[in-house]
C-alpha cells in the first residue's frame, strides 16, 4: 500500500492518533516537563500528526511558542481545527529547507511516533538536526520493538509482534530506538540520557482501553501491509487481549521508549548528507501515526 493508504483509513488513523493522546499525554508531558520542556521558547513538533498531542502540550505551556509541522495535507487541515493561539502549522516535510530553518531557530525538538516513519534513520537524522543550536533539547517518544512483552508467552500477541516487524521491514525501518537511536545522536553532537522504558501495559494502562489501541494498531498495520483491516485474521489477537490481558496473571507490554538529549555546546555543526555529496536522505518523512 502507498500513500492512498493514509486517504482510505483516515478515519481510523485520527481516531488512534486520539487514542494515543489519551493513554500517553500525561506521561509523554512530564518527561518533558521534567528534561527542560519549561526553559524552552521556541519549540518544533516534527511530524505531528493531527496536532491532538501539540495543542495539548500547548494549553499547558502558554508563554512558548509551538510549531506543528507534517507533510499531509489531510493532517494539517485535522490539526488546524485545534484552536491554539501559540501554534502555528507548517505543511512541509521533515528534510525541506523550511523545517531546516525553524530548526535552526528553536530550543526543543519533539519526534512522537515519528522514527517509524523515517527512511534511513541514521542519515535523516544527521539532516534533520544539523542545524540545531547548542543548547537544543530533544525529545524522542516512539515504539521499540525490543521491549514488546507478554508473560506468559501467546501465539496471538507473537503474531501482533511479527506483524509490526513486516511492517517496519516493508519500510526499510528498524525499529529499536533505544538501542540504534543514541549512537546515532552522539554522533550528531548530542549528550543523550539513559532511556526510559514507557510503562505501555496493562498493569498502568486500563486493559480494556490497552486492548483497543492494540487492536486498531494491529487493523491498521494490516491494512498497510495487505490492504485490508484484517478482521478475521486478527481475531485471535482481539480474543486474547480481551479475556486474558484483563487478568491479572497475563502481562502485555507494547514496546515504547522514551529518550531526551541536548546539542552539545562544544559540537560543531555537522554535514548534512547531501553536503558530503552522499545525496538525499531517501523518502520523504514527515507525518506520524504509531
Amino acid at each position: 500500500m502507498g500513500e492512498n493508504a493514509w486517504i482510505d483509513m483516515d478515519s481510523a488513523i485520527q481516531d488512534q492518533l486520539d487514542l494515543q493522546v489519551e493513554l500517553s499525554l500525561d506521561r509523554h508531558h512530564a518527561f518533558m516537563a521534567e528534561r527542560g520542556l519549561g526553559q524552552c521558547r521556541d519549540v518544533v513538533d516534527v511530524g505531528t500528526g493531527n496536532g491532538r498531542f501539540l495543542s495539548e502540550v500547548a494549553l499547558l505551556h502558554p508563554t512558548t511558542r509551538f510549531h506543528g509541522i507534517d507533510n499531509k495535507p489531510h493532517m494539517m487541515d485535522a490539526a488546524e481545527a485545534h484552536a491554539c493561539k501559540n501554534v502555528e502549522w507548517v505543511l512541509a516535510d521533515a528534510l525541506d529547507s523550511e523545517t531546516s530553518r525553524l530548526l535552526g531557530e528553536t530550543d526543543g525538538v519533539i519526534m512522537r511516533y515519528f522514527v517509524l516513519h523515517l527512511p534511513d534513520t541514521r542519515v535523516s537524522f544527521q539532516k534533520i538536526l544539523a542545524d540545531l543550536r547548542p543548547g537544543a533539547r530533544l525529545w524522542v517518544l516512539d515504539l521499540d520493538i525490543d521491549h514488546c512483552r507478554c508473560e506468559p508467552p501467546n501465539s496471538a500477541f507473537t503474531g501482533f509482534v511479527d506483524l509490526v516487524r513486516a511492517f517496519c521491514d516493508h519500510n526499510a525501518v528498524e525499529i529499536r530506538t533505544g538501542a540504534l537511536l543514541p549512537p546515532i545522536l552522539e554522533a550528531c553532537g548530542f549528550e543523550v540520557a539513559p532511556i526510559v522504558v514507557e510503562p505501555f501495559n496493562n498493569l498502568n494502562i486500563d486493559p480494556l482501553r490497552l486492548a483497543d489501541y492494540l487492536c486498531r494498531e494491529a487493523s491498521l498495520y494490516h491494512y498497510f501491509l495487505h490492504g485490508t483491516p484484517g478482521t478475521n485474521e486478527l481475531r485471535p489477537l482481539r480474543e486474547f487481549l480481551m479475556s486474558q490481558a484483563s487478568t491479572d496473571s497475563q502481562f502485555v507490554q507494547y514496546g515504547m521508549v522514551m529518550l531526551s538529549a541536548t546539542k552539545s555546546s562544544s559540537s560543531k555543526r555537522i554535514p548534512k548528507a547531501d553536503d558530503r555529496g552522499d545525496g538525499e536522505a531517501g523518502a520523504s518523512a514527515g507525518s506520524c501515526s504509531g
